[in-house]
This record gives C-alpha cells, sequence and structure tokens, in this order.
C-alpha cells in the first residue's frame, strides 16, 4: 500500500509569513551645492523601512540650512581688531598698517616705539638693549645713546688710563706718551715716587718691594703686585731684579713716557724725572730718594745701604738720588741729568726719611 502527500501550493503560504507593509519612499539624492559641504553637514543614511513600517525622523530642511549656511563654516578669520590693517583697535598703541616695522615708530606688535624696548628706532635711537640699559661705563644709557666707552678716544676717568682712538692697540701714540692697548690700559710700564717717606728701615729690599706694592695697590694701579723698588744693597741691584724682556715704554701714572724701555731707563735717565707719586700728584723739586743705586742700575757702594736698609740709627748712612730739579736755571737741569743725580745725589743718615722710586714690572 502507498501513501501520497497532498499537494500544497507554496503561494497559499505566503500570506501568513508576509508581514503588512507599506511601499517604502524613495531615497532623494540632491546635488546642491550649499548641503553637500561634507567638512559641515553631518551624515545621514537614506531612510530604511522598519519592521513597523516607520521611518526614521531626520534633521528638517530649516535644520540643514542653518548648519551650512552659517558664516563659520568659511574658515576665514575675523578681519577686525587685526594688528597690520592699519586700524587702532583696542589693545593697540598704534597701528600704521604695512608700515609698521621694528626699526620705526610702530612695530609689529602695534606698540609705539620707546626707548628701553629692545628695539633701536632708526634716525631717534643709537643703541638700545632694554632692561640692559645703564648710566655706567660702556653700554648703551637710559636715553638709548652709547655711553662713555673705549675706543671714543676720550679718557674717562677711572675706567681708562688712555683712549688713541682707532690708534688702540696699534703701538702708536702721541709725544712722550705711551701706546694705548685696545682696552684702553698703558702698554707700558707704570713707575712713581712713593707719597709717603721711610727711614733706612725698610725691612731689606724684600720690604721695600711690599711697600712699593701697597701703595700701588692703594692707589688702583694695574698689576699693582709686580712693582719693585728701584734699591740696592751691598751686592744686589735693579738691573738684577727687574724684568728687561720684553721691552716696553716706563711712564708716569699720567701716562708721561719717560724711558722707552730699561735699558733707554740706564742710558739716559727717566726724562724730566719721576715727580709725581702713585696717584699722579706732583711732588716737590728734589724729593729725597733712597737708591744707592747708579745710573747703571747697579749697586753704587757696598756701605751706604743702611746696613741693607734693615738700620734707621743715625751713625750709618744711605745713598739718595734727587726725584726731579726744576728746568731754570737751565744748567742745574742739565748737571741733574748728565749726573744721574736722579738715582746717585748724596748721603743721609739713616734716622732721616727718604722716597722710594717703584717700578711695575708687568
Amino acid at each position: 500500500m502507498s501513501f501520497r502527500v497532498p499537494r500544497i501550493h507554496l503561494l497559499s503560504l505566503l500570506p501568513w509569513f508576509t508581514p503588512a507593509c507599506s511601499p517604502s519612499p524613495p531615497i532623494e539624492w540632491t546635488n546642491d551645492p550649499e548641503t553637500t559641504d561634507t567638512a559641515d553637514t553631518p551624515e545621514t543614511s537614506p531612510s530604511l523601512p522598519t519592521s513597523t513600517g516607520e521611518t526614521p525622523s531626520t534633521s528638517s530642511t530649516s535644520d540643514t540650512t542653518d548648519a551650512t549656511t552659517s558664516p563659520q563654516t568659511t574658515g576665514l578669520p575675523d578681519p577686525e581688531g587685526v594688528c597690520g590693517d592699519g586700524t587702532l583697535d583696542d589693545g593697540e598703541g598704534c597701528d600704521n598698517g604695512a608700515a609698521n616695522r621694528d626699526d620705526g615708530p610702530c612695530t609689529l606688535n602695534c606698540k609705539q616705539a620707546v626707548c628701553g624696548d629692545g628695539l633701536v628706532w632708526t634716525g631717534v635711537e643709537t643703541c638700545d638693549q632694554g632692561t640692559e640699559n645703564n648710566a655706567d661705563y660702556s653700554g648703551c644709557s637710559p636715553t638709548c645713546e652709547p655711553n662713555a666707552t673705549c675706543g671714543d678716544s676720550v679718557i674717562d676717568v677711572p675706567f681708562e688710563q688712555c683712549d688713541n682712538g682707532p690708534a688702540n692697540g696699534t703701538g702708536q701714540s702721541a709725544e712722550n706718551k705711551a701706546p694705548c692697548t685696545v682696552g684702553c690700559r698703558w702698554d707700558a710700564r707704570v713707575a712713581f715716587t712713593s707719597s709717603i717717606d721711610f727711614t733706612g728701615d725698610l725691612n731689606g729690599l724684600a720690604g721695600a718691594d711690599d711697600l712699593c706694592r701697597s701703595l700701588a695697590m692703594a692707589a688702583g694701579l694695574d698689576h699693582w703686585h709686580t712693582f719693585m723698588a728701584w734699591l740696592s744693597d751691598g751686592q744686589i741691584g735693579p738691573l738684577d731684579r727687574f724684568i728687561l724682556l720684553p721691552a716696553r715704554p716706563y711712564v708716569l701714572p699720567t701716562g708721561e713716557r719717560i724711558a722707552d724701555s730699561l735699558s733707554d731707563l740706564v742710558l739716559d735717565g727717566p726724562g724730566a724725572g719721576i715727580r709725581v707719586d702713585e696717584l699722579g700728584k706732583p711732588l716737590p723739586p728734589q724729593t729725597h730718594v733712597w737708591t744707592n743705586t747708579s745710573g747703571a742700575g747697579l749697586p753704587s757702594s757696598t756701605d751706604n745701604h743702611c746696613s741693607a736698609w734693615h738700620d734707621s740709627s743715625p751713625e750709618p748712612v744711605g745713598s739718595i738720588g734727587l726725584s726731579h730739579v726744576p728746568h731754570l736755571p737751565e744748567d742745574v737741569w742739565m748737571q741733574w741729568q748728565a749726573q744721574t743725580w736722579w738715582t746717585g745725589f748724596t748721603n743721609r743718615p739713616c734716622d732721616a726719611t727718604a722716597h722710594l722710586y717703584c717700578f711695575a714690572q708687568n
């Protein structure tokens, strides 16, 4: 026996499985350039039918239009309040537009140029170091003009010993003056007669050197620690102790040249004399100076040195020189020079007082 399965038409089943739905609305696409800016318009998906036949809500046309037509979507800056637009806006001290410049009256930051802003206003300021402007030597002044400085051909005391302008550092100098370094210091060795007089007890040659150095230091002289006394005991003289090379001129603290070198000093003497003290103050003519030294820079005696400059009693004697003499009468001055009275004139008891010649060795 055989069984047959009844045939069921599939179409008869469709009403049971197919949900009732309304046709989906057509999808609209637009090429409106005002609404296709992908940078500003949010992306939306086409509406699809839901299982309930409802279409998801989308932004209204008016909302879309507001979003896509806003001025903010242009990406351009607001032209108002910009430094350089030629309009004086709040917060600006000036605005000359394209004429703004950092060397002019209105800077690139729309600030009025003033002394102390660190910018040099051409034709009005010579310099401007901002907060570094000062009223001291060198640099820029509070009025934006250069302060006194080395190389301006003006000797600015106490900062400079000399200033030969463009000739600084060249070895050139005015007559009877020493050359000037690029740092406005004498290119020379300074010599002076001490402002203080002493008995013959100088604590030896080394003690006399210390006295010279103390005076040089107090006067603020360069290389004060190198000064030595032009003084001899019975065996050692300046030519044995002084620096001979390199040869450099000797000058007074006033800058007056007295000799071209140590060799010139022992051959021709110190010009018109070492007639000023460590401060450059003139001393009286014929000021007595302890020496016991010949014009050649060697000991002039084995005895006249106050027991090697350790004795201040009246019995021993010490040899002295005369710092300088008046030029008139002329024959006296010529005798002082020819007979080297500057370093060897006569003897004095060691309890008397006399000065010292002091020479730098820098």
